[in-house]
């Protein structure tokens, strides 16, 4: 899985927590233990769906523009894992069906049933995570265990 998810959702948590101050690319760069080029990538795309904004020069930075209430977890999974996620790397066999004709041979046959397993899979995972918002996360955040209480009360 790319690490775009955790980089927004970091980031967001970072932002919130610094209000109303402008942070710098650099300073969430540290924060996160990333390179900024790769976080200033995630930031854009934040910008343009309207969670961040972002001013250029010597008192530039980020800021956050939407309530954590606002951001669905979900949504931002969507965004920055796409449905259409490739599950080549995790496929193996002759997903070209070179080596045989046969429909029985798993080498040929795999690929398409591994990839209908991690296809429900991610379906699910996204079910998931468009229960919660970005104010739930902050809760864990500071109370590990906020999740595991909602989900399974006692």
């Amino acid at each position: 899985m790319r690490l775009d998810f955790s980089v927004a959702v970091h980031s967001l948590l970072y932002l919130d927590e610094n209000r109303p101050r402008k942070i710098a690319s650099r300073e969430l760069a540290t924060s996160l233990q990333l390179n900024a080029v790769m976080i200033r990538n995630i930031l854009s795309v934040l910008h343009k769906q309207g969670y961040i904004e972002g001013f250029v020069g010597k008192n530039g930075g980020y800021q956050l523009i939407k309530d954590l209430a606002e951001i669905n977890v979900g949504e931002l999974y969507d965004l920055t894992i796409p449905p259409t996620i490739s599950y080549a790397r995790f496929i193996t066999g002759d997903s070209k069906g070179t080596q045989t004709t046969d429909e029985t041979d798993i080498s040929v046959n795999i690929s398409q049933t591994l990839t209908d397993l991690f296809t429900l899979a991610d379906e699910d995972y996204r079910k998931f995570y468009h229960q919660f918002t970005m104010t739930d996360l902050k809760r864990d955040l500071h109370a590990h265990g906020f999740f595991r209480q909602l989900i399974n009360p006692k």
